[in-house]
């Protein structure tokens, strides 16, 4: 594993995350405080889109995979075949939803209950929604170089400039033009086009031998990624029933009211699972380019090397969630009667990522080893139940928000505490447990982190968006302590320390 390369690629992704966080967190205050009962929409038409990536992921979730593989092997016309075919498979996918998403736009209030006045507003946000989705799926096969030579920095780098791109945009429309829902739909559309030219440009550079050529598609290889990658959507459907219909629920159940709230609750779990993300993301093009070179020590060396440090950089922000919640809300939505509903939503739709965090990586997994079936039926499963005892907790009891927040999370824990370890131990032939540690590590780290942040807020009162920072920064810096000796081992440390002394040398002769 090339740590150099590892070091860059993560520090330009976790760039790409805080740019995010920032626009995420100033968007969702504005929104909410000018357009009412608006900021739900957002988050609802994306999930709805989730149900075309279902479909798409089928063909795309195993694509990184196969041209990864062929181009190590130096199979060059293997890797064009795979490259062609996805391409215009993904165009022919995009002509075939085109009509039903017109359809969800022109007769959206039939679907949804939006309040008069702003409904043309949130049909032109959706339509933007669905074309950014069209541009993000012709052209995601471009994405694929820079996976597969591991310049993961190369993209977030074009990521960082379309990003700031958007924060531009976004700025200039809010601050000088009446606020509508539409704007964020358009700074998508702009931010996935800047991504989409930089990732074409990269291929022609890093991979002139990739030629997208009609007569190199081939419908064997479709077919090929399909079979394996039906799987992935089944997995993606589980995801979608366990989580991915709460505010769609919210809406249609109870009000566009709650589903707002539930929204802009979910703002913090769904940034910190996006963090996962990236980070996971760093890992898998050296999983795969490892197991491609069937070197199964360097495989598993990755796999606890990501294990740990999602656990080093997840656990600290999962247990300062859940310690100064309640004042983060109350700062940011000071305007809302709801703030302690905020709260709790937030950590129950959190709770799940105390174990995932641990394991995130696992699921990667079963992907590159092709065994992706019973996850997959595993994760329908599970969805199928969530949406089956939140429809019936709404029926009998008062939970409300709290039943469509609650059961994903309850069930989420129960799969990764048992399936998802075991499984990946399974298919990686080691010892069931093998994973479990990490868990157990990952649990004792958010522990530790939350008391930390309990106690700083008896020590030291917060009142202000200053003592919050202030507060929470000293308690960082400890709780980066802490994780260093709890989840770093002995050879990490030292070599930490060697890095430091290293560095302090050389400034010291400077």
């Amino acid at each position: 594993m090339d740590k150099k390369r590892l070091a860059i690629n993560m520090s330009a992704q976790l760039l790409v995350f805080v740019i995010n966080l920032g626009i995420s967190f100033v968007l969702t205050s504005v929104i909410d405080s000018n357009i009412s009962d608006g900021y739900g929409f957002i988050k609802t038409a994306n999930d709805i889109v989730i149900w075309a990536q279902i479909v798409v992921s089928a063909l795309n979730t195993m694509a990184s995979r196969f041209i990864t593989i062929q181009l190590h092997k130096q199979n060059h016309q293997g890797a064009n075949e795979y490259f062609a075919s996805v391409f215009y498979a993904n165009l022919m996918m995009a002509g075939i939803f085109l009509i039903p998403a017109v359809c969800v736009v022109l007769f959206l209030n039939q679907l949804l209950q939006v309040p008069g006045e702003i409904l043309r507003d949130v049909q032109l946000l959706w339509g933007f929604v669905f074309l950014n989705f069209f541009v993000s799926i012709t052209t995601s096969v471009f994405g694929v170089t820079t996976y597969s030579l591991n310049r993961l920095e190369l993209t977030s780098l074009a990521t960082i400039v379309s990003e700031l791109s958007r924060v531009l945009l976004l700025f200039i429309t809010y601050r000088f033009f009446p606020a509508y829902l539409w704007y964020v739909g358009l700074g998508s559309v702009v931010a996935t086009g800047i991504v989409a030219v930089a990732n074409f440009r990269f291929t022609r550079r890093l991979l002139p031998q990739i030629q997208i050529r009609r007569d190199s598609f081939r419908w064997d290889k479709v077919r090929e990624l399909i079979s394996l990658g039906a799987w992935n959507s089944v997995t993606r459907l589980g995801q979608v029933l366990l989580d991915g219909l709460d505010t769609f629920i919210a809406n249609v159940f109870i009000s566009a009211a709650a589903m707002n709230s539930l929204a802009i609750a979910k703002q913090i779990p769904t940034m910190l699972s996006s963090l996962m993300g990236t980070v996971v993301g760093v890992f898998t093009p050296s999983i795969t380019i490892a197991y491609a070179r069937e070197d199964k020590q360097e495989l598993l060396d990755v796999i606890k090397s990501s294990n740990r440090i999602m656990i080093f950089m997840m656990s600290i922000p999962i247990a300062f969630v859940v310690a100064y919640g309640r004042v983060f809300f109350s700062l940011w939505m000071h305007w809302r009667q709801d703030q302690e509903l905020l709260y709790r939503l937030a950590v129950l739709s959190m709770a799940v990522l105390f174990v995932s965090a641990s394991i995130q990586v696992l699921y990667h997994v079963f992907i590159i080893t092709k065994k992706v079936r019973v996850n997959s039926l595993v994760m329908v499963g599970s969805g199928a139940l969530t949406t089956a005892i939140v429809f019936g907790l709404l029926q009998v009891t008062d939970l409300g928000l709290y039943a469509i927040a609650g059961v994903s999370t309850v069930i989420g824990l129960i799969r990764n505490l048992t399936f998802t370890p075991i499984y990946a131990a399974r298919c990686l032939d080691l010892k069931w447990n093998y994973f479990y540690g990490d868990i157990f590590m990952g649990l004792l780290s958010i522990g530790c982190i939350w008391l930390l942040g309990v106690l700083s807020q008896q020590l030291f009162p917060i009142h202000s968006w200053a003592g919050l920072f202030l507060v929470g920064c000293s308690t960082g810096v400890v709780a980066l302590g802490v994780n260093f000796f709890i989840v770093l081992g002995k050879s990490e440390r030292e070599m930490i320390f060697g890095k430091l002394k290293e560095k302090l040398g050389r400034q010291a002769r400077e």
